[in-house]
């Protein structure tokens, strides 16, 4: 069915007509029959010869109405004779089809026919069904399918890996059409002026000479590893039905109790789900342990029969926190979605995903969680933005989590379309270590490939490793200065057992997960690294200082907070120190300090720092 294609057809009786678009349009007569929308003397007419569907679909657009679509009386444009001379005549209709230049005529002339359909052909198809969900079988293609973006080819591997029989796919996907369950859209939308993917929503498109069509065709670039969005190619979306209220008792399993604050945000997400607001910021400290404060509101959705999908932009934290929800929710089914998962297919109560992976939904989720929304790849990807908008219901909301709030995410407070909640305090009750910014003259010729440091900042990292026992996140901007500060802090540094106090690592190192191991495992005390190590990484014992701490456009405000989190995040080590080295003291410094110590006020106000702690 995937490469059937659509045509343009009339149906009509003595006093009312209908245009449609359709692969089987003798199917759609007969629904439209048996409906009462036609009367039992109609006439079927095919209008154009098989189109590709974003030429069908364009096409079917420019030359009817809605009510036309629906079905419209007839009106004084309709002619005794010459019933098509309200259509508009697109000539010739073969290049319009072969090079999908898409020009039509502004003129209104004769239309010319191509086909008449008897109504013997008509009454040749199978009456299915008159309302959803009388058909079992469509009841169950439907659940499979609902809340999703999917081509023909991934519906078949979802009703095979379900093994769910189906006499003929292709008829009851075309009848839920028709019963208003689904659209049939093409892949790629042709507007005059531009041309957009309809899965991802990006105008990234470009021309291709495509092996299905064998014409020239365009594709989508931004999703292409989703699966290949054409022109030719149609794109099912299955919109979910609001679930019914049930009554399920889903209580999770933490394996330590919240503390005061913890307790307090995880019951404001509760309320919020009651309330108004579309959408929350989680504005949580760096190790504040924003994860379990969700699993309340998690349980609340889930005890009502509502779909949950938490969407986090890295894979392996995708992989990581599967684990921890399906122990803390043993009853739950969920599955796990990331390039190469092999759970795509499965059905799920609750999704975790990365967020290209929400490409798949639409209008799906009751609650959707998005944690570390300043993450790459969503930060700064409108489509993911939109798709993650997409993915939810109408009335759907959305809980965004950070700890380095944006512009955009302030504004949208200001203007009362979201409602904020602090987490700003981590669980040991202690405050952020707040940076000091520090000047010093660090010497750095890139030409030459020569960097001095200066004795600064040796003492910094001699103060951490033998004064306090520390290990030390030593960032840079730029994987060239990774070798450079790794081999002129080995000058400065001893070796044990061989093994250098100094290692470095970027995105193309790679030994990169090997250092990363050895580093969380305490084998060497310094770790040079680009921004790669800024999340996902928890050592006991930690300082941070960042070398070229002022060059903003690597080391924005929220980049160095993200790295400042990596310091005091344990009981073993809560105060912890962190440096920001540069030539000069740059204003996203001031503002990553600021930010910082506006949350430990705002702890220490409302009393979520432990007394001891509370100076």
């Amino acid at each position: 069915m995937e490469q059937q294609r659509p045509m343009i057809y009339l149906l009509a009786d003595q006093t009312k007509y209908l245009l449609g678009l359709s692969i089987l349009p003798e199917l759609d007569a007969k629904y439209y029959l048996q409906q009462g929308v036609i009367g039992q003397d109609f006439k079927l007419f095919l209008l154009t010869e098989e189109l590709d569907w974003g030429v069908g679909e364009y096409l079917y657009q420019k030359i009817t109405t809605a009510q036309e679509r629906r079905g419209a009386n007839f009106d004084n444009r309709l002619v005794a004779g010459g019933i098509f001379s309200f259509l508009l005549d697109f000539d010739p209709l073969s290049k319009v089809v072969e090079d999908k230049k898409i020009e039509i005529a502004e003129v209104l002339r004769q239309f010319k026919l191509v086909t008449k359909v008897t109504k013997e052909e008509v009454a040749k198809q199978e009456v299915l069904v008159t309302s959803f969900p009388r058909s079992v079988e469509f009841y169950q293609v439907y659940k499979l399918l609902a809340g999703q973006k999917l081509y023909y080819s991934e519906i078949r591997q979802v009703v095979r890996k379900n093994r769910l029989v189906v006499r003929d796919l292709s008829k009851v996907l075309l009848y839920l059409k028709l019963l208003g369950q689904l659209e049939i859209v093409p892949a790629i939308k042709y507007r005059i002026g531009s041309i957009s993917c309809q899965r991802c929503g990006s105008q990234q498109v470009v021309e291709i000479e495509c092996g299905y069509c064998e014409s020239l065709d365009y594709h989508c670039q931004e999703c292409l590893m989703m699966g290949e969005a054409r022109l030719c190619r149609p794109l099912y979306l299955i919109p979910a039905m609001e679930a019914e209220s049930e009554l399920k008792f889903i209580e999770p399993r933490l394996e330590f109790e919240l503390t005061t604050l913890q307790q307090d945000v995880s019951d404001q997400l509760v309320d919020f789900t009651r309330q108004d607001y579309q959408q929350a910021l989680v504005w949580a400290v760096c190790g504040a342990g924003k994860t379990e404060v969700t699993f309340a509101v998690i349980a609340e959705l889930l005890n009502k029969g509502r779909q949950v999908l938490f969407a986090i932009p890295r894979r392996d934290v995708v992989v990581e926190l599967a684990e921890r929800l399906r122990e803390a929710f043993p009853e739950v089914s969920i599955k796990a979605l990331y390039g190469g998962s092999d759970e795509r297919y499965q059905q799920a109560e609750l999704v975790i995903a990365t967020t290209h992976q929400v490409l798949r939904y639409y209008r799906a989720f009751d609650l959707i969680i998005l944690d570390e929304m300043d993450a790459f790849p969503y930060q700064g990807s409108e489509i993911l933005k939109r798709v993650l908008q997409e993915a939810k219901k109408d009335q759907g909301q959305i809980i965004y989590m950070t700890a380095t709030p944006g512009p955009e995410e302030f504004a949208e407070l200001e203007e009362g379309r979201s409602k904020l909640i602090k987490l700003s305090a981590r669980y040991h009750g202690y405050p952020l270590p707040e940076p000091e910014l520090l000047t010093a003259e660090i010497q750095y010729q890139q030409e030459e490939g020569v960097v001095e440091l200066g004795q600064l900042v040796l003492d910094k990292l001699w103060l951490s490793v033998e004064g306090d026992g520390a290990q030390v996140f030593l960032f840079v901007p730029s994987r060239d200065l990774v070798e450079l500060v790794v081999d002129y802090l080995r000058s400065q540094f001893p070796e044990v057992n061989g093994v250098s106090w100094v290692q470095g690592s970027h995105s193309q190192d790679q030994r990169r997960e090997e250092k990363r191991e050895g580093f969380l495992a305490g084998d060497y005390p310094i770790l040079v690294s680009t921004t790669i190590m800024e999340r996902g990484v928890t050592v006991e014992k930690a300082n941070v200082l960042v070398l070229f701490a002022d060059w903003e456009y690597i080391f924005n405000h929220q980049t160095l907070i993200q790295m400042a989190g990596r310091s005091g995040r344990s009981l073993t080590y809560p105060e912890g120190r962190v440096w920001f080295i540069g030539n000069d003291s740059s204003d996203e410094m001031e503002l990553a300090r600021d930010m910082i110590c506006e949350l430990n006020q705002d702890a220490r106000r409302k009393g979520y720092l432990n007394s001891m702690n509370n100076e």
